[in-house]
């Protein structure tokens, strides 16, 4: 295998493939990333009362997260400390303790062991109780109401691992004032036989892949156009300049935010598709923009929204263009060299009427879902990816990024719009900046 340091060649725009398939480059990934970086679990509106919990995972490691008996959250390693049984067998609910299924031991909700069977009988009272309760994420916090975690005592604070990130996702994820978001029952899950960072990839920056790979999309949408058909999920593409982020660029940690328009047509075109839910639709929008102005009164560059975004490593997010779709969470769970696990979550604007709501949930589930009509024809091309780089010949050239290399910061029309107004480096919207960013970065986690 090449040296670390010639996987990765983001001078030259190129990506050696054996790093989406390689078993001891994975295993390198679970210690070097997911067990160093700040992860993505899961939203505060899924815990909101003392006890409440959902279980999911950082990296291949199944944790419990918990809101405990004093309101504080919790990240639990879903792993008794006695012989390594799972302790929490549930997608979601309310415990004020766990016990393992094995030989009883029991963990109150803030991860301390209080009940060993025949304590004083089998251990004369000697075990030292206080030393063997749950192992926990040593870092927790918040931000824009989003739930992150991470196994390093180290690790920078979540808001400079976020940088520039922070300020996207405070005013187009959280909308406090518009009261926050609020997810939805239930979590879609969805295994795609390629590795992780394919699907990372695409949410952190792939325009480029949409006119060819979603073409049977566009066309459905042009034929339902021409016979005045109106379908949900079935959205034109908005015209004019797009504009895509690096927030920490060029030495900090890689996030995304992709296809910000300027202007007031996004907002025009929310209206309009506003009208035909009624009238409680309209001065929603109406009222949500007024809001969304308010807060960015202070800021030259007034955004509407932005199409998808991605938090380095395994983050994503979808469906923030528009008042009425629903904010797709998706975090992409690692399950092997050449297995991905998808987990989506969808939240709505917690003040939004139910009748916005019912749209939102709706218009998130035919686009980007397992049977949607958008990220089925993604999940296939990354398994085709995945075949190909099984073979001996497959493995040897290697991927190209340079679309627009060198020229980062000059592309037509850049002078169209203030874009020194909004945080990071912007760009043209079709580019490869944000994944070159995205594997510099990997590749500085790897070698370290």
């Amino acid at each position: 295998m090449m040296a670390m340091d010639q996987l990765v060649k983001t001078d030259e725009g190129l990506v050696e493939p054996i790093i989406f398939s390689d078993e001891d480059i994975y295993q390198r990934e679970l210690e070097r990333i997911f067990g160093k970086c700040w992860l993505f679990l899961g939203h505060e509106s899924m815990i909101p009362n003392a006890g409440d919990f959902f279980t999911t995972f950082m990296g291949e490691d199944a944790v419990i997260v918990i809101r405990d008996s004093g309101s504080n959250i919790r990240v639990l390693l879903n792993k008794c400390r006695h012989r390594g049984n799972r302790v929490c067998f549930f997608d979601r609910g309310n415990a004020r303790a766990f016990t393992c299924t094995y030989h009883g031991w029991t963990y109150a909700n803030t991860g301390a062991l209080t009940g060993v069977p025949e304590f004083d009988h089998c251990y004369l009272g000697e075990l030292d109780k206080d030393a063997w309760g749950l192992l926990q994420a040593p870092r927790v916090d918040t931000r824009a109401g989003l739930i992150f975690a991470s196994w390093d005592p180290d690790v920078m604070t979540l808001d400079a691992f976020l940088n520039d990130m922070g300020w996207y996702l405070d005013h187009f994820m959280s909308v406090p004032f518009l009261g926050g978001l609020e997810v939805v029952p239930g979590v879609q899950k969805y295994q795609m036989p390629s590795n992780w960072k394919l699907a990372a990839d695409n949410f952190a920056g792939d325009h480029y892949h949409f006119p060819s790979s979603h073409a049977s999309f566009l066309k459905v949408f042009r034929e339902f156009s021409e016979q005045g058909i109106k379908a949900r999920g079935l959205r034109g593409r908005s015209e004019g300049p797009a504009y895509e982020v690096s927030p920490g660029h060029p030495d900090g940690v890689p996030h995304a935010v992709g296809q910000i328009r300027p202007g007031t047509e996004k907002y025009e075109d929310d209206l309009q598709r506003a009208a035909d839910l009624g009238p409680e639709a309209v001065d929603w929008v109406k009222y949500r923009y007024a809001r969304l102005q308010e807060a960015l009164k202070d800021h030259p560059v007034k955004p509407y929204s932005f199409t998808r975004g991605h938090v380095f490593p395994t983050f994503s997010q979808i469906g923030l263009s528009s008042a009425l779709e629903g904010r797709g969470l998706i975090a992409w769970h690692p399950k092997g060299p050449n297995l991905t696990e998808a987990w989506e979550y969808c939240a709505v604007e917690k003040e939004a009427p139910d009748v916005v709501k019912r749209n939102a949930i709706l218009d998130l589930m035919h686009g980007q879902s397992a049977a949607g009509l958008i990220a089925p024809d993604d999940n296939e091309n990354f398994e085709r990816m995945t075949d190909n780089l099984q073979s001996p010949m497959g493995k040897r050239s290697p991927f190209n990024y340079q679309m627009s290399l060198h020229r980062d910061e000059s592309y037509p029309g850049r002078e169209e719009w203030d874009i020194e107004g909004l945080p990071g480096l912007v760009g043209f919207h079709t580019t490869e900046v944000n994944q070159r960013q995205f594997y510099r970065y990997w590749q500085q986690l790897m070698s370290a």
